[in-house]
């Protein structure tokens, strides 16, 4: 499986929840509840399709077996946006699993999922087992509305085979080292065009953008008082000037014309799996796409490089998310059932295996089942470094990512010209985007 980090309109659509009561008030009900035990039916959407809804119905009926009374009507394929119509409209399920996490803080300050603190309090569940990078992106301010069920880890992919030609014996730990290596393995054709690329600097490329390289570059995106902090942390513009000055290296029209050429992302043609790309930030996915794909590839993994040396091995860690969205029927069977995929070890283990997504909990995390593969056993790493982070949440949801990536967009193509009045810029409409949506009003 694979969930990117995913860039989508959700803030203002959140937003419309704001105020909102029709259909509201079904919650509460205790059936199906541990101490009541009245047979139920829940409703759970996710966003699983086709042999990945076929490993969670799996697991739901493991969940069915230690609690008989709850029968669960998974449906799947199911998105953010019509999770929301349905929630406004009074018709949402009793559970949701959601593969954006970025959406959560906007969830969690509109009430589109119910506060689980109650939930959390009065059982069993150890909350200091789940890994304190998942625990961040699954509340905003004081309420928790989200647990973590599988995360996404993003870490440097490399082609050792052609490290080897290059005599390259280890991967770049900083970002210097990084573009010295790029140029090394960068292999032109007699017209100039780009054969084989070292590393593609584009901040739209595949896994890159100001995300997954925030711990590498250790960027700061809000300050103390909540406000956008882009240009007043010279990292960012330390990082935009980096990967300007390789950009320009390759030759910002040579890099479009090799990026229109290669095969996609998810394909087989892939210019990792194909030998076109030597080096790349991806997710722990591509391990499990790499061995469907090009069975044959000699490639390792590694931390993206970091400008905190003691640092380096750290990462960003995003990935699916529980909640109870207002208006469940049954609140309390669907509780059990978010306890059930966020924290039982067995369901983290197995959902591992079969989607090879990271697990979130640090039990399962250190299962031995789990790691057996050497390139993911990088990622269960990652996850588990103590600096690895996800990327601040906001009531704004997506918004502000989507802003700084326009901005890089017209960065590296040579459009936009002043670094630092372009941050303070953008630093200015994503705090007037938060604005908006803490006064409930869509972007």
């Amino acid at each position: 499986m694979r969930k990117k980090l995913i860039i989508a309109p959700l803030a203002a659509a959140a937003l419309l929840l704001s105020g909102c009561t029709a259909g509201i008030g079904g919650g509460g009900n205790t059936d199906g509840g541990e101490d009541d035990k009245t047979p139920v039916e829940i409703t759970m959407w996710s966003f699983f399709g086709d042999r990945e809804k076929d490993v969670i119905d799996a697991r739901l009926e493991a969940f069915t077996e230690e609690y008989p009374w709850i029968t669960v009507d998974h449906v799947g394929g199911q998105n953010d946006d019509t999770l929301l119509q349905a929630v406004r409209g009074g018709t949402g399920p009793d559970l949701a699993l959601s593969g954006n996490s970025e959406a959560v803080s906007s969830y969690c300050s509109t009430g589109v999922f119910e506060d689980l603190q109650s939930y959390i309090d009065e059982s069993e569940v150890d909350i200091d087992q789940i890994l304190p990078s998942t625990l961040a992106y699954t509340s905003y301010e004081d309420t928790r509305c989200a647990l973590p069920v599988l995360a996404d880890v993003y870490g440097l992919y490399y082609n050792t085979d052609v490290f080897a030609e290059a005599g390259i014996t280890e991967p770049p730990t900083t970002w210097d080292e990084l573009a010295e290596d790029a140029k090394a393995l960068t292999v032109f054709n007699a017209d100039g065009s780009i054969q084989r690329a070292g590393f593609v600097p584009f901040l739209d490329f595949f896994e890159n953008n100001v995300a997954t390289w925030t711990p590498g570059w250790d960027l700061t995106w809000y300050d103390d008082s909540g406000l956008a902090a882009m240009a007043d942390d010279p990292q960012w513009a330390a990082m935009l000037e980096w990967q300007k000055e390789l950009v320009d290296w390759y030759g910002y029209d040579n890099l479009q014309r090799y990026v229109s050429t290669i095969g996609g992302e998810f394909t087989a043609e892939n210019p990792f799996h194909t030998g076109q790309l030597a080096m790349m930030v991806d997710g722990e996915w591509r391990v499990a796409f790499a061995a469907d794909q090009a069975p044959d590839l000699a490639y390792a993994t590694a931390p993206i490089p970091n400008v905190n040396e003691d640092e380096y091995g750290a990462g960003i860690i995003s990935g699916t998310t529980v909640g109870i969205p207002r208006g469940s029927n049954y609140p309390e069977a669907a509780w059990l059932l978010a306890r059930y995929l966020a924290t039982d070890t067995d369901n983290l283990v197995q959902l591992t295996l079969e989607l090879r997504n990271v697990p979130t909990t640090t039990d399962a995390l250190a299962d031995d089942e789990v790691r057996t593969i050497e390139q993911f056993n990088t990622m269960l790493d990652i996850a588990g470094n103590e600096a690895t982070r996800s990327v601040p949440g906001t009531p704004a949801g997506a918004a502000p990512r989507e802003l700084l990536s326009q901005f890089a967009q017209g960065w590296q193509a040579g459009s936009a010209t002043d670094l630092q009045g372009g941050l303070e810029d953008v630093a200015a409409q994503i705090d007037s985007q938060i604005e908006q949506a803490a006064g409930g009003n869509a972007p």
